[in-house]
């Protein structure tokens, strides 16, 4: 078994993670940097920020959720708490499909899955920081 490119990783987590996500936001999946400009859905970005060359693969992803931010009517956008919080009970959920599926990784979180805000976009994203290792050689 080959070592393999963040590219190849990032689509083989986002290949696994659509059928978990089909009907359950408004938007898509994409692999990082792809997600359109001006979404206003909720999209999951999938990146993998590192992935080592070693015979035991190890690297980092990130599972952003990206949700709008809602008028609270008074006239100013604040966080959707409820739906950002909905978003977030799911990273046991993403654990369980990412380490079922046929990819030889095994799947991790690396820290505790937090709500963040992008001021700019006017919207937050839940991110659901992961680790992983995958074996490179046969046993």
């Amino acid at each position: 078994m080959a070592r393999k490119n963040t590219i190849t990783i990032e689509q083989e987590i986002l290949t696994a993670l659509e059928p978990l996500f089909a009907g359950r936001i408004s938007g898509s999946l994409y692999p990082s940097d792809c997600r359109p400009l001006n979404s206003q859905l909720e999209d999951v970005v999938i990146t993998v920020s590192s992935a080592s060359a070693e015979q035991i693969q190890e690297g980092r992803a990130r599972v952003n959720i990206y949700v709008p931010d809602i008028d609270n009517n008074s006239g100013r956008l604040v966080p959707d708490k409820e739906r950002l919080e909905e978003l977030a009970a799911l990273d046991e959920e993403v654990l369980a499909v990412l380490n079922k599926a046929d990819t030889d990784f095994d799947f991790e979180l690396f820290q505790a899955t937090a709500s963040i805000a992008d001021p700019d976009i006017k919207q937050h994203f839940v991110n659901i920081n992961l680790e992983f290792k995958y074996i490179t050689f046969n046993s």
